[in-house]
């Protein structure tokens, strides 16, 4: 059971609502400055948006997380985690590991800095084994 905001909120993926729940109104989320969104995504109204077309869009909501680590307070907190998922665009299975800090206050989370393994996603859109573009940019 996460005992973090961290780890609630990653505990929660997939479930856009259960979520929601959790932050509070002037939350901001950022994002690998390699991504295409914002940086950072600010209010409850953009977060959400995001999170919504991240299982609408990218994958399928039944997902899985295994939180790795979890450190933290009620007030600071991270955690590494392994997410699960099947992209939407092919059905394939996603794995990645993933860092989530997470800030929180009275009203709920404030901020949220998610970091992952971004050659690995590529390489796993590309349907190509993990490491590959790294390997092919090393013998270039």
């Amino acid at each position: 059971m996460a005992k973090t905001p961290a780890g609630r909120l990653v505990s929660a993926f997939g479930d856009v609502a259960a979520m929601s729940r959790l932050y509070a109104d002037a939350i901001e989320w950022s994002l690998p400055a390699g991504l295409p969104f914002p940086r950072p995504m600010k209010g409850r109204e953009a977060v959400i948006a995001f999170n919504a077309a991240v299982w609408a869009e990218s994958y399928f909501p039944d997902c899985t997380v295994e939180i790795l680590d979890e450190a933290g307070d009620e007030a600071a907190s991270a955690v590494r985690f392994v997410y699960r998922a099947r992209f939407r665009a092919t059905g394939a299975a996603y794995e990645n590991e993933y860092t989530l800090f997470a800030r929180a206050g009275a009203g709920g989370i404030t901020h949220v800095f998610e970091a992952l393994d971004t050659i690995a996603l590529i390489d796993q859109l590309q349907n190509r084994p993990v490491g590959a573009a790294f390997a092919a940019a090393m013998s270039s």
